[in-house]
């Protein structure tokens, strides 16, 4: 009885310690968005696996980081060319519950792409460590391509059209 007491206390271990290293791990290509769904500001629900475009690009971000204050434009202008790259932006918030500074400009219509609201699920199983984290998918929804930090548009655009 000792002995299974003891198995079964070290097989509790080693799951444990295989669940934190994985979380720790950064994402990477060929991780699997299919089946993501989340809300915008309005509480609208997109599904990602409904988006017809050959490629999506999700920049994940936090309100409460500056960062998507300074790309917000270049976030905007890649969103007003996405028939010309076959693609569709998305951004993601992690942190769903600072909607404050944005809500003004979406309602404004200033902001030409959905905003989209984490409850942490997708970027703690993506183990997403930095924002903005920007992941390009493609058409099996599968990522790509992903950069720690915005790159910009150039970058991403590069990504789109086959140069990695």
């Amino acid at each position: 009885m000792r002995n299974i007491m003891i198995r079964a206390f070290l097989a509790i271990v080693l799951l444990m310690l295989a669940i934190a290293i994985q979380a720790a791990e950064a994402p990477r290509p060929g991780a699997s968005l299919r089946g993501m769904r989340l809300y915008d500001l309005a509480g609208k629900r997109h599904a990602l696996d409904d988006v017809k475009s050959r490629y999506v690009v999700v920049i994940w971000w936090a309100f409460w980081c500056d960062t998507w204050k300074k790309a917000l434009s270049e976030v905007s202008d890649l969103a007003a060319r996405q028939d010309e790259l076959h693609c569709t932006v998305w951004t993601v918030s992690i942190d769903g519950t600072y909607t404050a500074e944005i809500r003004p400009l979406w309602q404004q219509k200033k902001i030409n792409f959905p905003v989209l609201l984490d409850d942490g699920r997708w970027s703690k199983k993506l183990g997403l460590r930095r924002v903005p984290t920007v992941m390009v998918l493609d058409a099996k929804r599968n990522v790509t391509w992903l950069h720690e930090a915005y790159p910009g548009n150039a970058k991403i655009e590069q990504v789109l059209r086959g140069g990695k």
